[in-house]
């Protein structure tokens, strides 16, 4: 079973991932992670959601990454979402750390 809009927003307004929620249009809502998309394309009505997972695919294959660098969690269940995103955020963090420290 799919996961609806309004768990998905549940799952990723979760205060433990610090993302902020905003509306891009109307019917349309994406999430940031200290300034970088990290979940767009989420509509009302709809369970379609891409979690960003171009700097995770060189560290796992376990996800299909398309060639925007998204991946389509449409199917993904909530332990899979929770999973997928703590792997995202940690590596946007390790490369964040990178970056300040040259």
């Amino acid at each position: 079973m799919n996961l609806s809009f309004e768990q998905k927003v549940s799952i990723f307004e979760d205060a433990q991932y610090g993302m902020t929620r905003y509306t891009i249009k109307p019917d349309k809502t994406n999430f940031k992670y200290k300034g970088k998309v990290i979940v767009r394309e989420m509509r009302e009505g709809s369970s379609v959601a891409y979690v960003w997972g171009r700097d995770i695919q060189l560290f796992t294959n376990n996800y299909k990454v398309d060639v925007r660098g998204w991946i389509y969690v449409h199917e993904f269940s909530e332990e899979e979402t929770r999973e997928l995103l703590q792997q995202v955020l940690a590596r946007r963090d390790q490369l964040q750390d990178q970056r300040g420290s040259k």
